[in-house]
């Protein structure tokens, strides 16, 4: 359920309306990021900014859910479960878009579809004359992803071979003993998982870029229509006074600059999967149209 022309001529009203237009909650809120969401600084600094924007919705504490794959809490969304999982930060997909309440704006500005290889140590030279999806196909390298998430259908449809686990760390040890060749991660989450990880094993590839039509949005539960107008209300607060953007430097063209991105050659991929194009909802607020960051054509780097 995608948000309409007519709602967002009203979350603009609310977002440059003073606070005392909207109800007041004297108590504190226990909200519950899904487990994931939390544990990246990005994510969680992100929720945490757009609940402080919002202080007339009443005031808010943030904690993690259990420990959960995706499935799972999107399950918990659908269901309804706000005490299990509030609000989860996932790629958009047509079907999660009818089956929860999107906020349709595209937080990482199209970056989550800009993917980068977790290898294991010593083996870059496997990666170093490549510079198509046929060539990566003809070296016989093996992708791992999650197995609910949406790279998966993606990465299959343009004929890699990929395995799979519902769980993220199972997946970096998978790679660790060698069941897949390359972990494919967007540019915002890499760096933060080798971090929390701390295997002397892995290490980033240096030289490939993956490129696909991916918005991320944040999502709550169908029914949770006053938590989707918070979370709006409160990113077009964080545009207006300046925060969202120096949290994007921070988080995405930072890590941008640091992986030297546009350096690298790139390997863009069609998405057959986005409803209408792939363009999600465009809000007039929006720093950047993500629909116009196309990726660099194949071969040409």
């Amino acid at each position: 359920m995608l948000t309409t022309g007519k709602s967002v001529v009203v979350l603009l009203f609310l977002a440059l309306a003073a606070p005392l237009l909207a109800d007041t909650d004297s108590g504190s809120e226990t909200i519950t990021l899904w487990k994931r969401n939390h544990d990246s600084p990005a994510i969680r600094e992100l929720v945490k900014m757009v609940l402080a924007k919002t202080p007339d919705y009443g005031a808010t504490q943030i904690r993690p859910s259990m420990p959960m794959a995706q499935a799972r809490a999107i399950r918990h969304l659908s269901a309804g479960n706000r005490d299990q999982v509030r609000i989860a930060n996932v790629a958009s997909s047509p079907q999660r878009n009818r089956e929860l309440r999107p906020i349709p704006i595209p937080i990482a500005q199209g970056m989550l579809g800009f993917r980068i290889c977790i290898i294991r140590k010593g083996e870059q030279h496997r990666f170093n004359h490549i510079f198509s999806a046929g060539d990566f196909q003809q070296q016989s390298l093996t992708i791992g992803q999650g197995t609910h998430w949406p790279d998966t259908r993606i990465l299959r449809q343009a004929g890699f071979e990929v395995e799979t686990s519902p769980r993220f760390r199972n997946l970096l040890t998978m790679l660790e003993r060698g069941r897949f060749d390359c972990f494919l991660r967007g540019v915002g989450e890499i760096l933060i998982d080798l971090d929390q990880y701390e295997s002397e094993g892995l290490e980033v590839e240096d030289r490939l870029v993956f490129t696909y039509r991916m918005p991320s949005y944040l999502f709550v539960g169908p029914d949770d229509q006053r938590m989707a107008e918070r979370l709006t209300v409160g990113l077009h607060r964080a545009m207006l006074s300046g925060d969202y953007e120096e949290w994007f430097n921070t988080y995405f063209r930072r890590p941008l600059r640091e992986l030297e991105v546009m350096e690298r050659v790139f390997i863009p991929l069609p998405n057959p999967f986005l409803e209408n194009g792939g363009t999600p909802v465009q809000l007039p607020l929006l720093p950047i149209r993500p629909d116009l960051m196309l990726p660099v054509p194949e071969g040409s780097r």
